[in-house]
């Protein structure tokens, strides 16, 4: 549901009204699929995390509502409250050792790394006008360099769409659903804080890929079609960024796409008591060309998906559950013929599933599991130490559980009361690694080599 409140902080007048008011936010690091929330929405609105939070960075109803209206409740211009530091600190153990070190400059197992800090920018830039922001700049303690990061400039309004409450807005950003509201898509979805140093899988689809590398304008509307249902739809044309500028900005360097690549968003959400239940589908088409060139023929990319989320949440716990299905098809019309694809086109396929407990606003649990595949293509996946494909196939399954522990989840001491904090366990098996659960890689590498532990603490402030 969305209601037109935000920078005119208007009452409601109805029960959804106590839904929906607070912070958030969660954002994508360099590593794809980082997510985060900052605490400079919480100095804005005067919320706990809690409010908009089950645990972070996963949304509340609440906090939806806030990332749509364009982070300006509670705020009227930038403050040095709206500036927000987070460092994330992690030791990874994988089950075997990678010989010349898990990344360069770290032991081959059992390494402690900051793996990420972080300056962030959050809120309103001016509330009268809808016009706030989310800006992230990230030190990679991995890769020892600094970076652009998730960048999402809104501008929102509220109105009326066939008598109906219709709430709009434009959106300036790198990184295709970035935007979005729910906890589905790549941008957002499992696993939250996922180790710098593990060992992943090969295949990669391209709409995980394109995170920092693309910059781009988007229109999107919420229509409350009835008090308990809304229906979301999005769409944003992105560009490649320059070698050049991707340098500049620390992601370089960017895969070079030909023309301009559509992103498109439809939700439809339901609400009832204490849950809401959310179906939707995204898609994405691209045209880049291959690896080294920026003219010439192009290969073409298609992802399509359907992602559901279900969450129940009271003052004790709170219940969700994500599924994702991404299908990507992929025409190798300019790579095959010069060798770079085994294949004139292939397919490859995610399918996560995320089920999450929090209880007291203190203690969390995750279990998770994600499966890749697809065809065969002895050229994009060969066999390789460590990373490799010895069957030339892709796919890889995994299960993580993961136990987290809050402590400030409803606010955090006297002298800095926007102060948050999460600690965390998480373990990674993988019974399939790379096509294969024995020597996967073509080197007597299995896939339980890969099975990874990994615990850290995550501090916003």
């Amino acid at each position: 549901m969305v209601y037109n409140r935000s920078w005119k902080a208007e009452p409601l007048g109805s029960r959804g009204g106590a839904l929906f008011t607070g912070l958030t936010l969660f954002v994508l690091t360099l590593v794809p699929r980082f997510a985060y929330a900052i605490p400079a929405f919480a100095a804005q609105t005067g919320e706990p995390c809690s409010a908009c939070h089950i645990g972070f960075p996963q949304l509340t109803p609440y906090g939806r509502e806030f990332k749509l209206e364009g982070y300006v409740a509670g705020g009227m211009f930038p403050t040095w409250k709206n500036f927000a530091l987070m460092s994330q600190i992690g030791f990874t153990q994988l089950h075997d050792k990678v010989d010349g070190g898990l990344a360069t400059g770290f032991k081959s197992n059992d390494a402690w790394a900051a793996q990420q800090t972080s300056l962030f920018y959050g809120g309103a830039l001016d509330a009268q006008l809808g016009l706030g922001a989310f800006v992230q700049v990230t030190y990679d303690g991995v890769a020892d360099q600094w970076s652009w990061d998730n960048t999402d400039i809104r501008l929102a309004r509220p109105g009326h769409l066939f008598g109906k409450p219709f709430f709009y807005g434009f959106t300036f950003n790198n990184n295709p659903a970035v935007t979005d509201l729910w906890n589905t898509p790549p941008s957002w979805g499992y696993p939250y804080v996922p180790s710098g140093l593990a060992v992943g899988p090969t295949a990669a689809q391209q709409i995980a890929s394109l995170a920092q590398g693309v910059y781009g304008l988007g229109a999107y509307g919420a229509l409350n079609v009835t008090l308990a249902d809304m229906l979301y739809g999005e769409v944003d044309l992105y560009k490649s960024l320059p070698n050049r500028m991707s340098y500049a900005l620390g992601v370089g360097p960017a895969a070079q796409i030909h023309g301009v690549i559509p992103y498109a968003r439809l939700a439809v959400q339901h609400q009832w008591g204490n849950s809401s239940i959310e179906v939707g589908t995204y898609a994405l088409m691209d045209q880049p060309y291959p690896a080294g060139m920026t003219n010439g023929p192009t290969d073409q990319f298609f992802d399509i998906a359907a992602d559901s989320q279900f969450q129940y949440i009271t003052t004790q716990q709170a219940f969700s559950l994500q599924l994702n299905f991404v299908h990507e098809s992929q025409d190798w019309r300019a790579s095959y013929p010069i060798g770079a694809a085994g294949n004139p086109a292939d397919t490859l396929d995610t399918f996560t599933i995320t089920a999450s407990e929090l209880l007291f606003q203190h203690y969390g649990i995750t279990e998770s599991f994600n499966t890749i595949y697809g065809n065969a293509d002895p050229v994009l996946y060969a066999a390789s130490p460590v990373s490799g494909n010895a069957n030339g196939k892709p796919n890889t399954n995994s299960w993580t559980t993961e136990l987290d522990y809050y402590p400030f989840n409803n606010g955090g001491p006297a002298w800095l009361p926007w102060l948050n904090a999460k600690l965390f366990v998480e373990n990674t098996f993988y019974p399939l690694f790379n096509g294969l659960a024995r020597n996967y890689d073509g080197f007597d590498r299995n896939a339980a080599a890969n099975d990874t532990l990994f615990a850290g603490i995550w501090l916003a402030f």
